[in-house]
């Protein structure tokens, strides 16, 4: 009788456990909507005088490229959102090939670092300028290139490196591109793949991106690649930050005030910037990334030994304390640790490159790949940061051209 009894209890707990178990609730995805305000026409290539372009900034460079279709550009203006979440104004290129009643993928292009609003591609008309102009001609792939907030004609400041306004710069422009189209009376169809790169800052823009289009739209877009390329992806861990904590030499040093700038502005880690800066670089750097500045200029406002503008009390707190309030906020601008990529990722990095160091992509990788991540580790070779640049893009050209599918309907 009393294991009976016994028995009866044990069941009956184990149904009450049965009963109030309640399954998961499922994942519910963002639609990102309609963020298109307006549009002005650019310019116009043929393939003809798309080569003689090239050349012109890169003798010989017929013999690398294949243009296959004339392409148009505009320059679109459409709706995103701060690091505050606040409504603002962003800029950027849709590169369009002159083809009709095609279903179309896209390339979003990330540009490397820019500090003046003029200084993006797209107003500079540098060779990353370019770079969307091969690939729309050679694929017949719709192109996007964002200019960042805070950049080109956006409204508001560009903080560096900042990953929530890298992605949403990014990504709110896919809710631009068909509305272009249509207005603009391309016979296409974007037909929602993505395909992801960027080199330099680029990079990091580019895993910014992925992740929030993992993460929120993998119902609305399909990304079918990501290349982020010799990028600061990993500044808690890396060895990138030695520059703050000990006298070594550093060829782009205005680079790292740009980053203090940015990181002080989004999260005021300190009451002021002399929490950071010895005199005259405490105020130096609270007023010099307004927008006017080229990166020429900055640059030579800070020494080769970016060390020696640095408190000693915040370069020793960053040398003995792990989990200091600086750390802190550079692990939020690192886009490794709260999220696996599901896409496959390809990082391409020289292991010479002197200002984005190759550690940054072997740490994202191993992040990414101890937890199952699809990614993969590519040295491109023994290059400087930008000769790495061109040999870089010629390895995703490579990987990217033979998924790039363009359907007729």
């Amino acid at each position: 009788m009393k294991n009976l009894f016994l028995l009866f209890v044990v069941s009956l707990i184990i149904f009450s456990c049965k009963k109030t178990s309640a399954p998961a609730p499922p994942v519910v995805y963002e639609t990102l909507g309609e963020t298109y305000i307006s549009h002005r026409y650019k310019d116009r290539l043929t393939t003809t005088q798309l080569t003689a372009r090239l050349n012109s900034i890169l003798p010989n460079s017929d013999s690398l490229i294949h243009p296959k279709y004339d392409v148009i550009v505009y320059r679109i203006f459409y709706k995103t959102h701060d690091y505050k979440n606040n409504e603002i104004t962003a800029s950027g290129l849709v590169y369009i090939p002159e083809i009709k009643d095609y279903y179309v993928p896209l390339v979003c292009y990330q540009h490397g670092t820019a500090i003046q609003k003029q200084e993006v591609p797209s107003i500079s008309a540098d060779m990353n300028y370019y770079v969307p102009f091969i690939m729309a001609s050679e694929t017949g792939t719709l192109v996007c290139a964002a200019d960042y907030i805070g950049l080109g004609f956006s409204d508001s400041l560009h903080h560096f490196y900042e990953p929530t306004e890298e992605a949403n710069a990014v990504v709110d422009m896919l809710g631009s591109v068909q509305i272009l189209l249509n207005k603009t009376y391309r016979p296409l169809r974007f037909n929602s793949d993505i395909f992801l790169m960027g080199y330099s800052q680029g990079g990091h823009a580019t895993l910014a991106a992925q992740r929030k289009l993992e993460t929120k739209y993998p119902n609305q877009f399909h990304v079918k690649a990501s290349a982020p390329m010799a990028s600061w992806f990993a500044l808690e861990k890396s060895s990138q930050l030695n520059i703050l904590k000990d006298s070594v030499s550093f060829s782009f040093s205005g680079a790292y005030a740009f980053l203090i700038n940015s990181l002080q502005t989004t999260q005021q880690m300190y009451p002021s910037y002399t929490s950071f800066f010895v005199t005259p670089y405490d105020s130096l750097t609270k007023v010099l990334f307004d927008g006017t500045k080229t990166i020429g200029y900055i640059d030579t406002k800070y020494p080769e030994y970016f060390y020696n503008t640095l408190q000693p009390s915040f370069r020793n707190e960053l040398r003995n304390n792990t989990n200091n309030v600086f750390l802190q906020a550079v692990k939020k601008y690192d886009v490794i640790n709260d999220w696996i990529p599901k896409t496959p990722t390809r990082f391409y990095h020289s292991i010479n490159d002197e200002i984005a160091f190759y550690e940054n992509s072997e740490i994202a990788y191993n992040t990414f790949k101890q937890k199952g991540g699809n990614v993969e580790l590519i040295n491109i070779g023994i290059y400087s940061h930008f000769e790495g640049n061109i040999i870089a893009i010629e390895k995703v050209r490579d990987w990217f051209y033979p998924l790039i599918q363009i359907t007729p309907y």
